[in-house]
C-alpha cells in the first residue's frame, strides 16, 4: 500500500541554439518570505554555477544586474490539486489507522497464543484428574465386599474428588470463554483492518486516476520564437530553408517544498534559458519530471553532460 505522489512537471518546451546568458534575481513573492530570501537565492545561483562549471568545464551563465530575470511567484493551487491533496491526507490518516491496528493485532495474537497454550495445559490436567478418578472408581467397583465404614469413606472420597473435578472444569470453561472472547475481538479488529485496507486501496486508485490528468508545473522559461526563412537557388533549383530559434528572456518559479527542490528547479530552468532541451533519461536534471536524486543532491548526469555538449 503506497501513495503515489504527484510528480511535478518542469517545462514542456523544446529549445535549440544554446548560448551563454546573464541572469539576475527579480521578484520574490511575499508568500515565500518565511521560506527564502534574496541572499539565499543568490547563494543557490552560486552553487548551481559551481556545479555546471565544475562538471562541464565551461561557463554557462553569470550573475549580472542587467541579466535575464528569475521571478519566484506564488500561484494558488488549482481545485483539482486541492482535491488530490485532501485525498492524500485522507490516505495518510487511513494508513496510520491501519498501521496502529496491525501493531495492536500482533500484541493481541501473541497474548491469545500464550493463553491457548495455558488452556491446553489446563485441559490436559483436567483430563488427567478425570481419568484418575474414573480409574479409582473402576478399581473400587471390582471389589465387592466393603464394610459400612469403608463404603462410607470411599463414597466421601469420590464425592470430594468429583467436587474438585467439577470446580476445575468450571474454571477451565470460564477460561475458555475468556479466550474465545479475545479471539472474537481479534477477528473484529481483523475485519476492521480489512475494511480500512479496501477503503485505502479504493482511495489510492482515485488519487492515481486524478494524478494522470494533472500536471503540476513548478517552473518555466519564457521567450520568443524567431523564425528565419532563406530562399536561394542551387543547381538551378529553388531551395527554401527555414530555421527556428527560441530566444529565452526570463524564468518564473511557481512553487517549491524545500531549498534543495528550489535549487533543482532553478538549475533546470537556467539550462532551458541558455538553450538546453529536455532528455528522457532517468535521474537526469533535464528530464521533464523533477527527479528525486536531483533534489537530494544537484548533479549533472552523464546524459546531461552529453546534452549540454551537443547543444551548447
Amino acid at each position: 500500500m503506497f501513495t503515489k505522489i504527484i510528480l511535478p512537471i518542469l517545462l514542456l518546451s523544446t529549445f535549440c541554439n544554446a548560448s551563454f546568458e546573464k541572469i539576475k534575481i527579480g521578484k520574490i513573492d511575499n508568500y515565500y518570505k518565511d521560506k527564502i530570501n534574496y541572499q539565499e537565492v543568490r547563494n543557490i545561483l552560486d552553487e548551481i554555477e559551481h556545479t555546471f562549471e565544475s562538471q562541464l568545464n565551461m561557463n554557462i551563465f553569470d550573475y549580472s544586474n542587467d541579466g535575464k530575470v528569475i521571478d519566484i511567484l506564488y500561484v494558488p493551487s488549482s481545485k483539482l490539486e486541492k482535491r488530490i491533496d485532501r485525498k492524500i491526507q485522507r490516505l495518510k490518516l487511513k494508513k496510520a489507522k491501519i498501521e496502529k491496528i496491525q501493531n495492536s493485532l500482533l500484541k493481541r495474537l501473541e497474548y491469545i497464543n500464550k493463553q491457548k497454550e495455558f488452556i491446553e495445559e489446563e485441559h490436559l490436567i483436567l483430563n488427567k484428574k478425570i481419568k484418575t478418578l474414573n480409574d479409582y472408581v473402576k478399581e473400587v467397583n471390582k471389589q465387592k465386599n466393603f464394610s459400612k465404614q469403608e463404603y462410607t469413606k470411599i463414597k466421601a472420597y469420590i464425592k470430594e474428588q468429583q467436587t474438585k473435578v467439577k470446580s476445575y472444569t468450571n474454571t477451565f470453561k470460564r477460561n475458555q470463554r475468556k479466550i474465545q472472547s479475545k479471539v472474537n475481538l481479534y477477528n473484529q479488529k481483523v475485519n476492521l483492518q480489512n475494511s480500512l485496507i479496501r477503503d485505502f486501496n479504493r482511495l489510492n486508485n482515485e488519487v492515481e486516476r486524478m494524478n494522470r490528468s494533472f500536471k503540476k508545473v513548478k517552473g518555466n522559461a519564457f521567450g520568443i520564437k524567431e523564425v528565419t526563412s532563406k530562399i536561394f537557388y542551387k543547381d538551378g533549383k529553388r531551395v527554401k530553408e527555414k530555421s527556428v530559434k527560441n530566444i529565452m528572456n526570463k524564468i518564473e518559479i511557481y512553487g517549491f517544498e524545500s531549498r534543495n527542490e528550489l535549487k533543482a528547479i532553478i538549475a533546470h530552468e537556467i539550462a532551458h534559458l541558455v538553450g538546453i532541451p529536455h532528455i528522457d533519461d532517468k535521474d537526469a536534471l533535464m528530464n521533464p519530471i523533477l527527479q528525486k536524486n536531483q533534489i537530494n543532491q544537484l548533479s549533472l548526469t552523464q546524459s546531461d553532460i552529453l546534452n549540454f555538449k551537443k547543444n551548447f
